[in-house]
């Protein structure tokens, strides 16, 4: 998805429940896709686009994405010691 900031900020739980309710038509979506479809990036996946010679936003040059927020993307992953958590990046810096 093209779109970075289709939601604008959210809770960890609102993302997640947006993230699986996206389909084609929505937030620029014309992939056929039907709810159900999308998810939330794993930590792995989201740490990975991460470029830190960037910042505001620590991507790379070039990236495909519109509407990128300097602020923080969550991933699908809750944190292992309190599943009240979730892990997120923080695109101003990459952390």
């Amino acid at each position: 998805m093209k779109n970075a900031n289709c939601f604008d900020l959210q809770t960890w739980t609102q993302a997640l429940a947006d993230a699986n309710g996206l389909a084609s038509g929505s937030c620029g979506l014309t992939d056929g896709s039907q709810a159900g479809d999308w998810r939330l990036p794993d930590s792995k996946e989201l740490s990975g686009i991460i470029d830190f010679k960037n910042s505001n936003p620590a991507l790379p040059t070039g990236h495909p994405f519109t509407g990128v927020q300097s602020y923080r993307y969550w991933s699908a992953a809750t944190f292992a010691a309190d599943t009240t958590f979730a892990w997120f990046v923080d695109l101003n810096g990459g952390f």
